[in-house]
């Protein structure tokens, strides 16, 4: 794991970290920390149980035997990182701006992550084994935990905990365990 810091050109890694790698298909879906996630790949099960949790917690509601679980996340692809906090929030800024059209008003009243924060009921997080956020592929932010997400930020953590996840191999492999079991399959949430 290792912090990432963005400035103009992007993110990049922190000065301890070597050349990336190229960053496999299914990281190309995490545009906003591409280039820290590729870096961070790995398998989704050597993960600790406090980064899982979260993406357990989403299956929990998908109607996915326990047991078919386990076996569909050998091997599914996952990349945990810590982000500067000043960094996530200029991307959470970015896309509440362009969802509005305002990319270019700087005379907002109130700022953004103000008012985001006022949303959410005060919760508790730990400080030390933080749940990841989980980033959503596509243009959105977070899948889950933009709860966490202000929490950290209202408390000023300088870093915050972000997971992607290989959804849809992951989503496949549960949906190929359940009619290779003889289960029915439902749709799976993306």
């Amino acid at each position: 794991m290792h912090t990432a810091r963005h400035d103009q050109v992007g993110l990049i890694p922190s000065r301890n970290q070597s050349v990336a790698q190229p960053a496999s298909a299914w990281l190309l879906g995490y545009a906003a920390f591409h280039d820290a996630l590729q870096r961070e790949e790995t398998d989704f099960g050597v993960l600790p149980p406090y980064v899982k949790l979260p993406v357990l917690r989403r299956l929990a509601g998908c109607a996915f035997a326990p047991s078919s679980v386990c076996v569909a996340l050998n091997g599914v692809r996952a990349a945990y990182i810590e982000v500067s906090t000043p960094s996530v929030a200029e991307v959470v800024r970015h896309y509440f701006s362009s969802e509005t059209n305002n990319v270019d008003t700087p005379d907002e009243t109130a700022d953004v992550l103000e008012t985001l924060a006022a949303t959410f009921p005060p919760a508790v997080v730990p400080l030390v084994a933080r749940s990841p956020c989980l980033l959503s592929p596509g243009k959105g932010i977070f899948l889950e935990g933009w709860q966490r997400f202000v929490t950290y930020w209202a408390r000023n953590d300088e870093t915050i905990p972000l997971l992607a996840v290989d959804w849809p191999t992951l989503y496949d492999r549960l949906t190929d365990n359940r009619t290779t079991n003889g289960g029915t399959t439902t749709d799976a949430p993306h």
